[in-house]
């Protein structure tokens, strides 16, 4: 996956230039050999543009594009990536020759010099990679991948050197696309070589030092380098980690978007907090998520998903009906949650392999102890893929209440009935209605207050 991602960025750089003396519109045109009569679907993006291309029945296209001078890549999902630098005035010819491997790329017309260096670009990513790998690349020890980084940045250096003719503009744009593509490596390192060897490691000075340079509020650099695109965006994510136990996260992140003077960034980090919009939430959390939205979010396919996310709330807010469920016993008869709903049910969803799940299981023996005789049921349901697993682990930890299990490759339905993004999550339902989709867990002292109000 970090390759794909290393070999996606190295595609893409995006800048903006404008002349008065040039066309305000882009002509490209070109065949895709090797269709065999197949219709494909190509489209252009970057920047803020994302269309399609319309190719006829021969693979032939021709498309005016009235887009910003920029870095665009030729895209289809199913594998063509093709970086192009267009501007406007231009009238390129691109010929695809998809019977080849890798795929044949010919360039004609106005201005082929840029996409000539790009297409070599992207043939020395793939040659890195080959020799090497991200992957080996970031389980090296730090002084190690010093060394690589810093070999890596001279490659892409030497060959931006050694293609003439490019444009001063151009190279100017390379040379900083080149710099951020090196930055995204070492952001992305301490945290990636944690993951893949278990080990914690400290980025060499240099390298935090420049890190600690990058100002995440450049509008035109953010439309313009992917690499800072995903820097700006890294950056984001890692908010939200380093905040997730607080008892409100989500009130950083806004004020760290909010803070923010380029709305182009803003209105895209803000697209991520639609998919935080959450049962998961404090109904006050979900609100300042929302008036965020809509405040830098115009898009409507976005404030279309919005609605659907504050749909979800709505349909799972206490008082409405908890939707049922049918899950598998340790001896694999099923259970309807018909034969429980007309009691008092704390319902724990979990996995073996989820470590703060595990953390719960002694303030959930300590709750079940605390409540025995009492009228409140325990039932915790397991979304392990591993059912043996599952079945070990309520042996081994000696686990009581009722204990099911569902196979969500199986039960997709399970994770959208109660808005299911991530585990353990705790549930109150009494008599068949909602107390709380997402109740306080075992270790916190709120549970035993909601228990008690509702027995």
């Amino acid at each position: 996956m970090m390759m794909k991602k290393l070999f996606i960025l190295s595609l893409a750089a995006i800048g903006f230039v404008a002349c008065s003396k040039r066309a305000d519109y882009i002509v490209l045109s070109g065949k895709v050999e090797g269709t065999n009569g197949i219709p494909l679907e190509l489209k252009i993006i970057g920047g803020e543009v994302d269309q399609p291309l319309h190719i006829k029945p021969d693979g032939t296209f021709q498309d005016t594009l009235r887009v910003p001078s920029n870095y665009y890549t030729i895209f289809n999902p199913q594998g063509i990536e093709i970086p192009l630098y267009l501007e406007q005035g231009d009238e390129l010819g691109v010929n695809i020759d998809l019977t080849k491997m890798p795929l044949e790329i010919k360039f004609s017309g106005k201005d082929t010099l840029a996409n000539a260096y790009l297409h070599k670009k992207a043939d020395l990513t793939m040659e890195i990679q080959k020799s090497g790998g991200m992957q080996q690349l970031l389980v090296k020890a730090p002084a190690e991948f010093k060394t690589a980084v810093n070999e890596y940045s001279k490659k892409y250096t030497d060959l931006l050197k050694n293609t003439k003719n490019l444009s001063k503009d151009f190279v100017k744009k390379e040379e900083k696309a080149i710099n951020y593509e090196m930055l995204y490596l070492k952001s992305i390192y301490q945290n990636a070589h944690q993951k893949l060897t278990q080990e914690e490691v400290t980025l060499p000075k240099e390298f935090a030092d420049e890190l600690a340079k990058i100002d995440y509020d450049i509008a035109e650099d953010y439309n313009t380098y992917r690499a800072y695109k995903e820097l700006v965006t890294n950056k984001l994510f890692d908010k939200f980690q380093d905040n997730e136990n607080d008892e409100n996260p989500w009130g950083k992140l806004i004020a760290h978007v909010k803070g923010l003077k380029s709305k182009n960034i803003k209105a895209d980090l803000t697209r991520y907090f639609i998919s935080g919009v959450s049962v998961a939430n404090t109904p006050e959390e979900n609100a300042e998520l929302i008036k965020s939205i809509k405040e830098n979010v115009k898009d409507t396919a976005a404030l279309k998903e919005l609605d659907r996310r504050i749909a979800v709330l709505e349909r799972l807010k206490p008082g409405t009906d908890f939707p049922p469920f049918t899950a598998e016993d340790l001896n694999g008869k099923p259970v309807s949650y018909e034969s429980l709903k007309d009691k008092l049910l704390y319902i724990d969803v979990w996995a073996t392999w989820c470590k703060p799940c595990i953390k719960e299981i002694p303030s959930m023996k300590a709750l079940q102890e605390a409540y025995k005789g009492k009228p409140v049921t325990f039932v915790s349901i397991s979304v392990d893929q591993d059912k043996e697993a599952w079945k070990a682990a309520v042996q081994r930890e000696k686990l009581s209440g009722i204990q099911l299990y569902t196979n969500l490759s199986m039960n997709r339905d399970f994770i959208d009935n109660y808005d299911l993004s991530g585990i353990p999550r705790f549930m109150l339902v009494k008599n068949g209605k909602i107390i709380s989709i997402s109740a306080p867990k075992p270790s916190d002292a709120k549970v035993k207050e909601l228990i008690n109000a509702n027995l």
